[in-house]
C-alpha cells in the first residue's frame, strides 16, 4: 500500500489539475479510513501529500517574481487547510514547525489561509494547529513593520548573479547607492544575458538599448519602483497584522 501511495505523489504528478480538489476532500477520506481502522493509510495519504505541498511552498515560495508567486500561492492556501484537518497530531506538529522555516514569502499562502479559517469554529481552528500559524505570521508580519523605511536617496539593490564578468558588473551597479544610470557598451549576446538578468529578478530597472555607434549601448536605469514595493510591502503588512489582530487575537481562536 504503501508503494501504491508513493506513487501517487512522485513528482511527475506534481502539476495535476485535479491534485487541489482531492486534496480539498482529504479530511473526509482521513476521518472515514481511521473510523474503518486504518489509521496507518490514512498517515499515508496525508504525508503523502504533505510532501506535494512542501514541494509546491518551496517552489512557489523561491519564485521571484510577484505576479507569478503570489496567485501560486494563494491557490495552496486552501488545500494547506485541509491538509492540516486531515493530518493526525504527529504529522500536523512536524506541518506547523516546516511552515516557519520557510521565508517570509509564505505569508502569500498562510494569510489567504487564516481568512479562510476565519469562518471555522473555534475548536476546529485549534484542533487544526491554526492558531500556531496565526502567531507565526503576527510576528513575521511585526517584522516586517519594524524594518527602518529606506532612505529616499538610497537606490542601492541586493541582487547576486550568476557568477561570469557580466553579472558581477551589473551587481556592483545595483548594489551602489548613489548611480541611478548606467551606460554599457555591449554586444548583442551580453545585453540579452542582463536583459535576462534584470527581468527573471523583477528588478525595478528600466534597460534600453541605444542604437548608436558599435557596439551598442545599453541604458540601465533604476526606477521608482524601488521604494514603492517597500512602502507597499510595509502598508500590506501593516493591514494584514491588524485584521489578523482583529480574527485572532494573540492567536488563540476566539480571542480579540
Amino acid at each position: 500500500m504503501s508503494g501504491v501511495i508513493a506513487g501517487w505523489f512522485r513528482s511527475e504528478h506534481s502539476f495535476e489539475a485535479d491534485r487541489y480538489e482531492w486534496v480539498e476532500r482529504l479530511p473526509g477520506l482521513c476521518g472515514a479510513l481511521r473510523a474503518a481502522g486504518g489509521p496507518g493509510v490514512a498517515r499515508l495519504l496525508a504525508a503523502g501529500a504533505w510532501r506535494w505541498m512542501g514541494d509546491q511552498l518551496r517552489l512557489w515560495t523561491t519564485t521571484v517574481r510577484a505576479e507569478i508567486r503570489e496567485p501560486r500561492l494563494e491557490m495552496l492556501s486552501s488545500p494547506l487547510i485541509r491538509l492540516l484537518e486531515a493530518a493526525d497530531d504527529e504529522l500536523r506538529d512536524e506541518m506547523v514547525a516546516a511552515l516557519r522555516g520557510y521565508g517570509d514569502n509564505v505569508l502569500g499562502c498562510l494569510m489567504p489561509a487564516l481568512r479562510s479559517a476565519a469562518a471555522l469554529p473555534a475548536a476546529a481552528r485549534r484542533a487544526a494547529g491554526l492558531d500556531v500559524v496565526a502567531r507565526d505570521c503576527g510576528e513575521r508580519l511585526g517584522v516586517i513593520i519594524a524594518r527602518p523605511l529606506r532612505d529616499e536617496d538610497d537606490w542601492a539593490i541586493g541582487w547576486a548573479g550568476c557568477g561570469c564578468g557580466l553579472c558581477d558588473t551589473l551587481g556592483a551597479f545595483l548594489g551602489s547607492r548613489t548611480r541611478r544610470v548606467f551606460e554599457w557598451p555591449l554586444a548583442t549576446d551580453g545585453r540579452r544575458h542582463v536583459h535576462t538578468r534584470i527581468d527573471s529578478a523583477g528588478l525595478p530597472v528600466r534597460h534600453q538599448t541605444r542604437r548608436q555607434g558599435r557596439p551598442y549601448t545599453l541604458v540601465l536605469t533604476k526606477t521608482g519602483e524601488l521604494f514603492t514595493r517597500e512602502k507597499d510591502t510595509r502598508h500590506k503588512a501593516m493591514t494584514d497584522l491588524a485584521w489578523l489582530t482583529s480574527a485572532w487575537g494573540d492567536g488563540s481562536p476566539g480571542t480579540s
